[in-house]
């Protein structure tokens, strides 16, 4: 991987043309950036320490070695659903052959067991129930599009660790579950809402590519207890404990609840269930309130920075979405959204910035594949959805079966 630079920063208007030129340019970025031997590797903001001072260590003394490149499976799938609809968009054979090399890493790191490795030092030895959902999810969409049963074969395969490993974690209520943040970590009440929607997500596309209705079974309880959970103000909590003292209602409250508010919007659109509908609707008019007055999304519900890219897009798509299902009617502070982003970008594709008024006065600029790769789908999936069924290089798109929600 050749070393990152700082280009000049662009403004991008906001057509049709410019938001795919900015897709076109992020995933040429990460090709020549953060590709090699079929994955795209990277470092990451991380967790703990790393979060909260190791990266700004590591970005101001760029100059130093830094052995920190990491794999995620989440990078994977977000990178492969990413040339999934770029080869919708444009027919081009390249991008399918990118999904294909992409899906065939996820694959061939999977454990006989049905798991993969956590990549994060921090964590090593965990199992991660999100990294098994996210490469669940390439594998089934890598499935549909090519036939292949070895990609069906590995999501199941997660599904049944995840039975037997992960589980769930029993509320008070008997109709209530909320699935495990880690493998080995039995338990009863509380739960992190954010696992339980993606996982739904993964239940919701096994279920719709299969049809067999045991992916649904777990399904249900999850959404009696995600209902149960919602805040009055629409919000779903980051994570809750045993006891109201070890609860953690509010963190990066807006980011997380736009991906959940997409995750939840998937399971709907594969099952047509009414109780998520209820949610996501509730989810929506608590999302409309997120943006800053120039367009970012607020960092929580306290305030309103560090101001991070790949939030401010994640929270731009779930509210688009929203408009589309009339949960709310928003369309200046969307594209305003779009526009703060997109300026951020550079000429190389890449961004100025991970995050910037850390502790007021810090910036990380350093180049992080799993968020870019959230941010490119993000970007695809909503000129998809704004502009299917034609596409915008080429006069026949191909079928496409990731939900452009």
């Amino acid at each position: 991987m050749s070393k990152t630079t700082s280009p000049k920063t662009t403004n991008v208007p906001l057509t049709p043309e410019s938001k795919f030129s900015s897709a076109e340019r992020l995933h040429s970025y990460l090709l020549q950036q953060h590709w090699q031997n079929g994955a795209v590797y990277g470092p990451d903001s991380g967790v703990r320490f790393n979060a909260r001072i190791g990266r700004f260590i590591k970005g101001y003394l760029s100059f130093l070695p830094w052995s920190d490149n990491y794999a995620y499976i989440q990078s994977q799938a977000y990178w492969i659903f990413s040339n999934w609809l770029m080869h919708d968009l444009t027919g081009d054979s390249q991008f399918e052959n990118l999904a294909i090399q992409g899906t065939d890493f996820v694959n061939a790191h999977q454990t006989p067991n049905g798991y993969w490795k956590y990549p994060n030092p921090e964590w090593k030895h965990r199992i991660a129930t999100v990294e098994g959902c996210s490469g669940s999810l390439a594998l089934v969409e890598s499935y549909r599009r090519t036939g292949q049963q070895k990609y069906l074969d590995g999501a199941e395969k997660f599904y049944q660790y995840l039975l037997s490993e992960i589980g769930f974690r029993k509320q008070d209520h008997p109709s209530m579950l909320a699935v495990n943040y880690f493998a080995g970590t039995p338990g009863d009440g509380g739960g992190v809402p954010n696992n339980s929607t993606l996982l739904l997500w993964m239940l919701g596309e096994l279920f719709d590519a299969t049809g067999r209705q045991e992916y649904l079974e777990h399904c249900q309880p999850m959404i009696n207890w995600l209902e149960h959970v919602q805040l009055d103000s629409g919000e779903l909590p980051y994570a809750l404990g045993k006891t109201a003292e070890k609860d953690r209602v509010h963190f990066l409250c807006y980011q997380y609840n736009a991906f959940e508010y997409l995750d939840l919007a998937h399971y709907y659109h594969r099952t047509k269930n009414q109780t998520v509908l209820s949610i996501i609707e509730r989810l929506a008019s608590y999302l409309s309130n997120g943006f800053t007055n120039r367009g970012a999304c607020r960092y929580d519900c306290q305030q309103a920075t560090p101001e991070v890219n790949y939030y401010t897009i994640s929270l731009a798509r779930a509210l688009s979405h929203s408009q589309k299902m009339a949960f709310t009617n928003c369309p200046e502070e969307i594209q305003k959204a779009y526009q703060r982003a997109l300026s951020h970008q550079r000429t190389d594709g890449g961004f100025r910035f991970f995050s910037r008024y850390n502790y007021r006065i810090l910036e990380d600029r350093r180049s992080y594949p799993r968020n870019l790769s959230m941010m490119l789908y993000h970007l695809l999936s909503q000129i998809k959805a704004d502009y299917e069924p034609n596409a915008i290089r080429s006069s026949a798109a191909a079928s496409y079966s990731v939900n452009a929600v």
